[in-house]
């Protein structure tokens, strides 16, 4: 259940996104109508617009204006003052591990600080030891304002436990007599999170004014804490390779 609650949470920051209204053409009539698609035709007194599929003709003397959508001379991904993305990959470790490849997902908004550098916030979630979301900041540098180019991303956060810790401390108590048997006891310890960075490298793509898409490898750095009865604390860390592709939305 709480999988299923963080994945909602970090898609929730989808959701402006795809809220973005498309750019449109609109023919105003007199009548009061308003109709928007595409403009096929504006002359010979006639106007013709496509609007979902259905083509509309009107006299020029039903028309009162026509508002035409002008594309700017930028190329796709110029000068936009923020950007949504999201991703999916794994975090790579050693065959050592319990999770050799576990999966990350993470979305993020954005927006430009200065010149090609964005600094923005996000959540996500990752399947590890246990599940977590991972709240950051993200830091972002492209080298250059056109269609395709390459980045330098940082992300800077905490990883916070969606469920209790599958860790558990064990307990051997000696005996002072060798006749006697002491049995082994174990504690299951409370998750509590820990810090993480996340340097990258990666290069993105533009295929329309508001999408493209983006690939991503990195050093991933992680702590994982767990508190037990009697003031015990256990600190794992890791280090991993990050690999992620994502989408773009402005």
């Amino acid at each position: 259940m709480k999988k299923i609650l963080i994945m909602l949470i970090a898609g929730f920051f989808l959701l402006p996104a795809f809220a973005q209204k498309s750019k449109k053409d609109v023919v105003y009539l007199k009548s009061g109508g308003i109709i928007k698609g595409q403009l096929l035709l504006n002359d010979m007194g006639k106007v013709k617009i496509n609007s979902a599929g259905n083509e509309w003709v009107f006299n020029a003397s039903e028309v009162d204006s026509v508002s035409k959508f002008m594309k700017t001379a930028h190329e796709p991904g110029l000068n936009r003052n923020y950007f949504f993305d999201t991703s999916a990959g794994v975090l790579v470790g050693n065959s050592s591990n319990n999770q050799s490849a576990p999966f990350s997902f993470m979305t993020s908004v954005n927006i430009r600080v200065v010149d090609k550098f964005y600094a923005g916030a996000g959540l996500g979630a990752e399947s590890l030891e246990e599940s977590y979301m991972p709240a950051f900041a993200q830091f972002q540098y492209k080298f250059r304002d056109t269609k395709f180019t390459p980045f330098l991303n940082l992300q800077v956060g905490w990883q916070v436990p969606l469920e209790d810790g599958n860790r558990r401390h064990y307990t051997n108590y000696s005996a002072s007599s060798s006749y006697v048997y002491y049995p082994q006891t174990s504690e299951k310890l409370d998750a509590e999170g820990g810090f993480l960075i996340n340097p990258s490298v990666g290069f993105q793509r533009f295929t329309s004014d508001n999408f493209g898409w983006f690939f991503a490898f990195g050093y991933r750095y992680h702590q994982l804490n767990y508190s037990g009865d009697n003031g015990y604390k256990l600190e794992t860390n890791y280090s991993r390779l990050s690999l992620k592709f994502g989408f773009i939305f402005n």
